[in-house]
Order: C-alpha cells, then sequence, then structure tokens
C-alpha cells in the first residue's frame, strides 16, 4: 500500500523546505532535517514534562527504504555544517593536545627528577653520619612537598577531548568508545545501518536504550583496555537500511528488539520509493536560501556548546509546558493509554505508545529550542543561550501530528492487521507487474480462456517478492495470498500440469469483483485494490 504523507506543514519553520528540489521523500528529508536539529540540540536542553524530573531531547530515527531513495542527497544538505565544525574542532583540538602533552612531559621529567632527588636523600638518611641526618631530613621533607605539588597542581593545559559531533560507518563497541575517549554527545549518520542493526548481543541493545535515556554506561571488556564507561551522554542517530535486510533483522531479533525497547524508541519511517516519478530539471531555478539559513542555525547552536565536559549538565536550559500545553499532553497521554487495552486501538503498538508521550515532549522541545532560542556572544557576563522556558501549545500541537505519524508508520510494520494489509499491497502490484511482462507491458482489461493471460504460477510470483520476507517465509507468503482471495482481489486455484499427480498453484488477477452485497469480507479493501488495478490497466 502507498506510505501516507508525513504532515510536513506542522514541522512550520524548522523545515519549511523539507524536500527540496532533489526529488526526495519527503520522510527521508525530514529525518535528516530532525537529526541535524537534535545533533545541534542536545546537549543544550532538556524538557520536564510535568513530574519534576528533566528527560534528554536527543532521537532516535529510522528510514527503510531502497538504496535509490537518495537518503545521502538528503544528508549532504543539512549534515556538512556539523563536518565542518567537526574539522574545526579536530584542529582547537591538536593545538590543545599539543600543549597538553608539552606540558605534560615538563611535569613527568620534573617528577622523575625529584623522584631521583628523593631516592638520593632516603638513602643520606640512612647512611650519613648522625650530624648530617638533620640536614638529609629536612631536604626529604622539601622534596617531597615539591613532588606533592606538582602532582596534585592543575594542569595550565589540561588534558582536550575531541568535539566531535559526527560518526557513520561504525559498530555500536566503537560509538560508544568514542563518547567515551571523544565529546559524550554526537550522533550516528549512517546511509548502511545493516552492520549496525545486526548487534550480536541484546546487551548491545540494551546499552542503546540507556543512551536514548541519557544514563551512563558500562562496558566491559576482556582487558581494562577494553572496558570504558560513558557518562551523562547525549545520542542522536539516524539510520536508513534497505527494505529486504530490515525484514531479515525482524524475522530474527525484531520481537527481542520491541520487547528490549530499542525499537520503539526509534522513530521508523517506511516511505515508498517514487520511481519513474522524480524528473530532473535543471532550468528550474533553486533557492538555497532555507537550506543556508538552516545550517546557519546549527552551527550557532553547535558554537554554544560547552568547551568544559564538566560544565556541560549545569548550563543545560530545562524547558517545561504552558499550563494549556501541559493539559493537552496529558490528555493525549490518557487517551493514548486508554488504546493500549485489550482490543484496543493501540493494542498492537503497545510498545511504541509506552514511549509516544516522550518522544512528543522531545520533539516539542526541539521545535522551541530550535526556532526560538537567541545565541548570546558567549562573553563571560553572558549566558551562551537563552530562550523562554514554556512551550506552548501550538508548538506541542505540531510535535503530537508529527509523532502520531510515526505511530502510523508503526502500525503499519508491526500491526498483524495493518502489516499483511501492507505486505498484500506489495504482492498485489507485483502480480500486476509480472502479467504485464506477459502481455506486452500492458495489464489486460479481459482475461482470455482459462485465464491464461491474468494467471501466474505462486511459486514464481513469490520469488519476484523480496520484501517483508515473503520470499523464505513460505507461511507469510500463504497468509497474504489468503487475505487477498479472501477479499476477491485475487484467484487462487490448482491444475495439473503434465504427468504430475500433485497440482500446481497458480494465482489470477480478479478483473469483475462482486458488488457489495455478495461480498464475504467487505472492509473497502477490494475498491482500494480496484484502483489499483485500473491505474496499472491506464498506463
Amino acid at each position: 500500500m502507498t506510505a501516507p504523507d508525513v504532515p510536513l506543514k506542522n514541522l512550520r519553520k524548522l523545515s519549511e523546505r523539507a524536500r527540496p528540489p532533489l526529488k526526495i521523500a519527503a520522510p527521508i528529508a525530514v529525518q535528516a532535517t530532525l537529526a541535524a536539529v537534535s545533533v545541534a540540540c542536545q546537549d543544550l536542553v532538556m524538557v520536564d514534562r510535568g513530574f519534576g524530573e528533566a528527560s534528554v531531547c536527543s532521537l532516535f530515527m529510522l528510514v527503510v527504504a531502497e538504496s535509490g531513495a537518495r537518503k545521502t542527497r538528503a544528508d549532504k544538505a543539512v549534515t556538512p555544517i556539523i563536518e565542518d565544525y567537526d574539522r574545526r574542532a579536530k584542529t582547537e583540538y591538536e593545538k590543545k593536545k599539543e600543549a597538553y602533552e608539552l606540558e605534560l612531559k615538563e611535569r613527568q621529567d620534573t617528577e622523575r627528577g625529584l623522584q631521583r632527588a628523593q631516592s638520593t636523600l632516603m638513602r643520606k638518611v640512612y647512611s650519613t653520619s648522625e650530624d648530617k641526618i638533620r640536614d638529609a631530613e629536612a631536604a626529604l621533607i622539601q622534596v617531597r612537598q615539591e613532588l606533592y605539588e606538582v602532582r596534585s597542581a592543575p594542569f595550565k593545559n589540561p588534558k582536550p577531548k575531541y568535539r566531535r559531533m559526527l560518526y557513520s560507518a561504525i559498530s555500536i563497541r566503537e560509538l560508544e568508545r568514542g563518547l567515551c575517549e571523544n565529546w559524550p554527545a554526537a550522533g550516528l549518520i549512517a546511509n548502511e545501518a545493516a552492520d549496525f542493526l545486526n548487534t550480536r548481543s541484546d546487551s548491545d541493545m540494551a546499552r542503546l536504550d540507556r543512551l536514548w535515556d541519557g544514563q551512563k554506561i558500562d562496558v566491559v571488556g576482556r582487558t581494562p583496555r577494553e572496558s570504558f564507561s560513558v557518562s551523562d551522554p547525549r545520542l542522536t542517530i539516524s539510520l536508513m537500511i534497505q527494505p529486504s535486510v530490515f525484514d531479515n533483522f525482524l524475522e530474527k531479533k525484531g520481537e527481542r528488539a520491541k520487547g528490549i525497547g530499542f525499537i520503539p524508541r526509534m522513530l521508523i519511517a517506511r516511505p515508498d520509493t517514487a520511481y519513474g516519478t522524480r524528473m530532473s530539471d535543471v532550468m528550474k531555478s533553486r533557492s538555497n536560501v532555507w537550506i543556508e539559513k538552516f545550517n546557519l542555525r546549527v552551527k550557532d547552536l553547535l558554537d554554544a556548546g560547552d568547551l568544559d565536559v564538566e560544565a556541560r549538565s549545569r548550563n543545560r536550559i530545562c524547558l517545561r509546558f504552558s499550563a494549556a500545553a501541559q493539559r493537552r499532553w496529558e490528555n493525549e497521554n490518557n487517551e493514548k493509554e486508554r488504546g493500549m487495552a485489550d482490543g484496543g486501538r493501540y493494542e498492537y503498538e503497545r510498545e511504541f505508545v509506552n514511549r509516544y508521550s516522550e518522544h512528543v515532549a522531545r520533539v516539542a522541545a526541539l521545535f522551541h529550542f530550535f526556532t526560538n532560542a537567541e545565541v548570546g556572544e558567549g562573553s563571560q557576563n553572558e549566558e551562551a543561550v537563552k530562550v523562554a522556558p514554556e512551550i506552548d501549545e501550538r508548538t506541542l500541537a505540531d510535535a503530537i501530528v508529527v509523532v502520531d505519524w510515526y505511530l502510523g508508520e508503526f502500525s503499519r510494520i508491526f500491526n498483524p492487521g495493518q502489516s499483511i494489509k501492507e505486505a498484500a499491497g506489495y504482492v498485489y502490484k507485483k502480480l500486476l507487474e509480472r502479467i504485464a511482462v506477459s502481455n506486452g507491458d500492458r495489464v489486460p482489461a479481459f482475461g482470455a480462456k482459462n485465464d491464461e493471460n491474468i494467471k501466474i504460477r505462486s511459486n514464481e510470483l513469490r520469488g519476484y517478492c523480496h520484501r517483508y520476507g515473503l520470499k523464505s517465509n513460505v507461511m507469510l507468503y500463504d497468509a497474504v495470498l489468503k487475505w487477498l482471495s479472501d477479499r476477491v482481489i485475487i484467484q487462487r486455484r490448482s491444475e495439473k500440469i503434465g504427468s504430475s499427480s500433485k497440482g500446481t498453484e497458480f494465482v489470477s488477477i480478479v478483473l469483475n469483483p462482486p458488488d457489495h452485497a455478495y461480498r464475504m469480507i467487505d472492509d473497502g479493501s477490494l475498491d482500494m485494490f480496484m484502483q489499483i488495478l485500473k491505474s496499472a490497466q491506464a498506463r
């Protein structure tokens, strides 16, 4: 079935041109935009949902799309400014590192000299004549005092941390080590996330959950070098994965990932790739004003971040809802809670709905902070960033619409009724494609004798179904065909081929469906699929 449109109008100033003239699916462009916003803001702001506890605002996002969906082009519109920041931060880090290492060497040389003097004086104390012991002991006390002062004195050039904001092709363990050794707030933006999702253990996913919550993680390795911890982390994740790989991931680890909480912490989108419609128009003028303004905003917020890792938590701004927004947020939360009851609207989306209200709060906080924060000059007498602490109801309403859209995407993927309908739409389109190939690239309006021109062997059709795990999962494929057959969208029948005693199943399209009064299941699906058939015949 066709993926629903992302609610661009509710992104307001944040993404006035979320779909630039690059012919990119809107969910992909929006994810790239939100990822840059999250990276820029996550270390500066928190949000209180009314419980008196501040929550982090980082986002985890995943888009399931074909390799030609142009996510790389979407990322390139907004990530170069972060990459440029990393280059500048790297240059500054190298300068500070050089100064630190020079001071460290001087300290070590001084310390070694004092240690040698201490050893010499200690030998004198135990071996010299009594009349010289007092002088040796006094000198030893002086050396020990100097050694203590050298060891305890703060560095004029402290050991720096590389304030790296962006990672790409990296494993979970390497990412965690990067947050430990470099800056503990960063973003992972990866266009091919198969290796990242196919993590070896549940503990890796569990640590990602802790990173989403901003909690300390401890990694215990086989050696001291492999063991480390990350305190007060902030992590934004923006991943892309191909449908076949994602379906394989769900088949192997989907239930575990949902149960642990990794998948529900993600804002997942599975847009259609508009193959055949993304025509180039190089003569059409393209304004980059929005992208330039957006990137300048990201740069200003990144530059406003603390350079002292210990000062991060002290200087963060905690946002809260206005009274009207708080009531709206609580009403939405309560409505979703009621929907999770057995037989309720969200019975199969419970994992995501459990975190729905926090998703809304995070998105609303990012909308408010990114669009309204005032970045100062950074003088000692002026706060680096100022912003009104209250999130208004309109901003919250926009966040609700956006997260509701992601809830719909989660439902399309994980709700059995929705997901089988989604897979059925895919199989039906593949059936029409194969029938068109056999009929001169046209879907016939009339059936020939024995429906020879509108049918295909069931196993042959399954071989073309690469998404949703249909090719390898015979039971799922059979369930999809049954769903279509029960609604008289297709027909299934067994025919004997040659001398074989066993029948071969064929699948054919239904050109003349029954009226409503004669339908066993009349849920509107047949009419929807007939529109797909008519569109295919009109090509």
